[in-house]
């Protein structure tokens, strides 16, 4: 009788999605950390002026609220106003191009580096190594992009909350529009970058074609007036158009926005308007992923 050998033990799955993720966060180190420096200052930025809010109110108590809303003082409602929407500007929707852009090269970068190749003749199938890439760099943005929403959000609130803000478009804007969409904006730009990044090829062409097609989408929900569709009640309190097709389009920062329907909300509109308008942001998120799955499906066959 003779001894049989005990053959070589299977290697771990090189494919594990935890094994992906830690390959992918140490690929984005150097992105992450500008990224988090830019929090972290744009935080200290919103922290310091949220202090700013109670000089207003002495202000308003000193002089009455007819001549803080009306008047010219340092604290006065048009400066205050003006320096919360200069504190959205750079959150409200340049998050989301960066995110494109990221995601576009990294992608393309896939093709570009022959990457792929490599990955073809590992036990990582490529629908799960691109699918993990995406989810764990789409998580890590908005990750570190939740604490500005918050902190943002909490000094809009309070500001609006006691009546601190001008009346008009600015104080709509100001607190109507940064908030849980912006999020999911930040998940749109990942899931441009992925579309773009799958179907050029390229990094430098998708680099450039993940942020303009980010702003083509969000300018077209806001042009359509999708909103509407999905939260009845705003669509008989909405009365006007602007014309002129996209050429029309109103901006806050980057954003492209829809002055109408923001003049026609309330404070309680808050939350059904934030809702309404991610569940159709990450729905055209939804699209372009499947839709860069179809193209890696088919280049792939």
């Amino acid at each position: 009788m003779t001894a049989t050998t005990p053959g070589p033990t299977a290697p771990p799955a090189a494919g594990s999605r935890l094994q992906l993720a830690g390959l992918l966060i140490r690929q984005l180190r150097v992105p992450l950390a500008l990224w988090l420096l830019l929090v972290l200052g744009t935080s200290v930025k919103l922290a310091y002026h949220y202090q700013g809010w109670a000089d207003a109110v002495a202000l308003r108590d000193h002089v009455g609220s007819h001549a803080y809303h009306f008047g010219r003082y340092v604290d006065d409602a048009h400066n205050k106003t003006a320096k919360l929407i200069s504190d959205g500007s750079p959150l409200v929707f340049r998050p989301a191009l960066y995110a494109a852009a990221l995601a576009g090269l990294l992608t393309g970068r896939e093709w570009d580096s022959r990457r792929l190749t490599l990955v073809l003749t590992q036990s990582v199938k490529p629908r799960r190594w691109f699918t993990t890439r995406w989810a764990v760099l789409g998580g890590l943005l908005v990750l570190l992009t939740v604490p500005l929403v918050v902190l943002y959000q909490h000094s809009a609130s309070h500001a609006y909350r006691l009546d601190l803000l001008v009346h008009g478009a600015d104080q709509q804007s100001a607190y109507f529009t940064i908030g849980p969409v912006t999020l999911a904006y930040v998940m749109l730009g990942v899931a441009a970058g992925a579309f773009t990044g799958t179907w050029l090829r390229s990094s430098w062409r998708a680099l450039v074609a993940a942020p303009v097609l980010t702003w083509l989408l969000a300018a077209l929900l806001v042009r359509s007036r999708a909103v509407l569709l999905v939260d009845f009640p705003l669509f008989s309190q909405v009365h006007g158009m602007h014309p002129g097709g996209l050429v029309g389009l109103q901006f806050y920062d980057l954003l492209p926005q829809d002055s109408y329907v923001l003049d026609s909300l309330h404070a309680g509109d808050y939350w059904g308007y934030q809702i309404a308008s991610s569940v159709l942001v990450l729905a055209l998120a939804a699209l372009l992923l499947h839709g860069s799955l179809r193209i890696l499906r088919r280049r792939l066959a």
